[in-house]
């Protein structure tokens, strides 16, 4: 087993649709856009997305960004959804911080 962890401070996100456009699905834009504060939703995805390339070992090299997801199980908690399997995942927000755990097996 790997684990994966990645920090985003929120405020050097300055365009958040712009970046969501880069690297969300189109299951996660659909979530994005429902939320209110887009700028530390689309931080936390960029921090979960970079936590499971270093859990994977791989840089961004061959695999696109928004091929991995982050959604949403029944319960409310996120999970990385990427080729037709789910890794555990999850993501924090505090004090202007985003930060990601992610574990790959």
């Amino acid at each position: 087993m790997r684990i994966g962890n990645d920090i985003v401070n929120i405020s050097r996100i300055e365009d958040p649709l712009r970046l969501a456009r880069k690297i969300l699905s189109k299951k996660e834009m659909e979530i994005f856009e429902t939320k209110t504060n887009k700028q530390e939703f689309i931080a936390g995805r960029f921090a979960a997305k970079e936590a499971f390339m270093k859990a994977i070992g791989k840089g961004f090299a061959g695999i696109s960004i928004s091929e991995i997801e982050v959604l949403y199980d029944e319960d409310g908690a996120p999970y990385i959804f990427y080729k037709d399997k789910t890794y555990p995942c999850s993501i924090s927000h505090d004090g202007g911080i985003a930060t990601a755990v992610v574990l790959f097996e």
